[in-house]
């Protein structure tokens, strides 16, 4: 029933490893690309929340966020948490190696991050929008917040977080039809953000503009990296485990799952000594 999707996804991380061992630069362009997008869909997201109904002001959030996976998937572009799914298909079908899923996630992550960064740079120099005018005592708080959290809470809601989006991405590319694809995409982004989970490329670009400006004491750069390092690794196993190995285990089973391949010639021995008996 998975099989396809597995197959799909797991080629898209093929392609994927390819690219970075033979066109870097283009893939790192793409990653910026795509720290750029969720970033924009950050602007959206803080924009609509700052006046809302403190009632209604998370599922507002989470409505208009939406937006910003919809044009990473329609537009193209290399965003980190899809492929802590993609990859791992990769491994488990034996299409890569488990040193190219190490440097897409860092590629993709670095590439977010420098797109999400320039993003929030030319953002900070437009004035900072509502983000940093009449909105910014509700996006500090928000940061804030961020930035104090525990690191198994950030850890928990990483995983969360990543585990909706791969979803959401798992789901839209089970359909060719566009209209079904955004309406796949909407649901599990408005849960993710409604609830108040973390998205580590999402955070670059916060933490970033907040950075930026004028802003209170207890937003540093030290609390940014403390809450990127634990959301990041979250995000990973939200994509590989419930995700990615989660699929891979309902087609092949627990008992079928081998990561060490069987030498060709011990494969043809074992024939041999088969077709002597």
């Amino acid at each position: 029933m998975y099989q396809d999707s597995i197959n799909h996804f797991a080629q898209s991380g093929e392609e994927k490893a390819e690219e970075v061992r033979s066109h870097f630069p283009a893939f790192l362009i793409g990653a910026a690309m795509a720290g750029a997008y969720i970033g924009f869909g950050d602007i959206i997201m803080f924009t609509a929340g700052a006046h809302a109904d403190p009632a209604w002001a998370h599922l507002v959030m989470g409505v208009v966020f939406s937006s910003a996976l919809t044009i990473v998937v329609f537009a193209g572009s290399e965003l980190f948490t899809g492929t802590a799914m993609y990859m791992p298909l990769a491994v488990l079908t034996r299409r890569s190696r488990a040193a190219d899923m190490l440097l897409v996630w860092a590629a993709a992550w670095i590439g977010n991050l420098i797109g999400a960064m320039v993003l929030a740079g030319l953002f900070h120099l437009a004035g900072g929008g509502v983000l940093l005018g009449d909105g910014s005592q509700a996006f500090f708080s928000i940061v804030s917040a961020k930035m104090s959290a525990g690191s198994l809470e950030l850890l928990a809601r990483g995983i969360l977080c990543n585990w909706l989006v791969c979803l959401a991405i798992w789901m839209a590319g089970r359909t060719e039809n566009a209209a079904a694809k955004i309406m796949l995409i909407f649901w599990p982004i408005t849960i993710f953000v409604a609830a108040g989970y973390e998205h580590s490329v999402a955070n670059m670009f916060t933490f970033s503009m907040a950075l930026m400006g004028e802003h209170p004491a207890n937003i540093t750069l030290a609390a940014a990296v403390h809450n990127l390092v634990w959301v990041t690794l979250g995000n990973l196993i939200g994509g590989a485990v419930f995700m990615a190995l989660g699929y891979w285990l309902q087609v092949h089973g627990t008992g079928h799952v081998s990561f060490t391949p069987v030498p060709v010639r011990v494969r043809a021995k074992i024939s041999t000594d088969r077709s002597k008996k």
